[in-house]
């Protein structure tokens, strides 16, 4: 027994075993070394690049950027959204300024190039307040209103679009325009024209329509340049301006100028209220 201890107590003090235990400890350690220099390598370690801005941008645009700068992509819905361009990008995952790896798989929600079509809603039948709030509901526009003589004052009689009377369940574009033809009742009225400066278009044009009046044409200035522009525009000019004192036919069209200049929107309001301080103090 103690032979054989001796024997094993002389191989481990071996040069032959110190050289080989010496060796493996250094492979070992090699093979670390190797391990993490190729992992930090692949995984592309502290590095990390910045997602690009991609919401907004057409499609085509957005998806040769990511390729130009080695991004994957998926595009995982089309959606209908009124604020993003047709055929742009609505939705990012990672979001926009995110700091992530080389490579990154990126998930992109699309705006549909194709128009929302809707059933066609039934407005014959209701008043003008009531066929605006459900056509709001319903993601169309109220358009021109005619006034004919009919004892239903203020009701609808006839629902338009392009022209030709529309019957409810037809298929139609969200957001169309649908013109009215409403009773006039028994006698013929008339309305002040409303101040409108510093209103969005749908806020003017609700406006009109809550006094029976056509928004008519509607003109926007060099600072609107895309749909989010047009949206948060505001009026700074109408036609006919607001009164006190003289009164339109129900009916009547009134046409507005809108911009995204804040400044011009000021000014012009400022510059109302003056004109119309003035009007009064002319008749009092």
């Amino acid at each position: 027994m103690k032979d054989k201890l001796y024997k094993l107590f002389k191989f481990l003090i071996s040069k032959v075993f110190l050289f080989n235990f010496l060796g493996a400890i250094a492979f070992i350690f090699i093979v670390i070394v190797v391990l993490n220099i190729y992992l930090k390598f692949y995984t592309q370690h502290g590095k990390s690049v910045t997602v690009p801005t991609l919401i907004g941008m057409q499609t085509e645009d957005a998806i040769a950027l990511l390729k130009n700068e080695s991004f994957d992509y998926v595009i995982i819905d089309t959606i209908f959204d009124d604020n993003v361009d047709k055929g742009a990008i609505a939705e990012q995952t990672p979001e926009p300024e995110a700091l992530v790896k080389k490579g990154r798989k990126l998930y992109l929600i699309v705006n549909s190039k194709n128009d929302e079509m809707i059933s066609m809603p039934q407005f014959v039948g209701y008043s003008i307040r009531q066929a605006n709030s459900l056509a709001e509901s319903y993601g169309l526009v109220v358009g021109n209103l005619r006034y004919v003589p009919d004892i239903a004052a203020n009701v609808v009689i006839r629902q338009l679009h392009d022209g030709d009377e529309i019957i409810a369940g037809t298929k139609i574009k969200k957001g169309s325009k649908i013109d009215m033809i409403l009773g006039l009742g028994l006698s013929d009225k008339t309305t002040l024209v409303p101040s409108l400066i510093g209103l969005t278009y749908k806020k003017a044009s609700n406006n009109l329509l809550d006094l029976f009046l056509n928004t008519g044409a509607v003109n926007y200035d060099e600072t609107v340049r895309n749909r989010k522009d047009s949206i948060n525009a505001k009026v700074y000019k109408q036609s006919p301006g607001y009164s006190t004192i003289n009164e339109v036919n129900l009916g009547y069209n009134v046409d507005i100028w809108l911009t995204a200049d804040e400044s011009l929107i000021e000014a012009k309001m400022l510059e109302a209220e003056e004109t119309a301080e003035n009007a009064e103090n002319e008749t009092e």
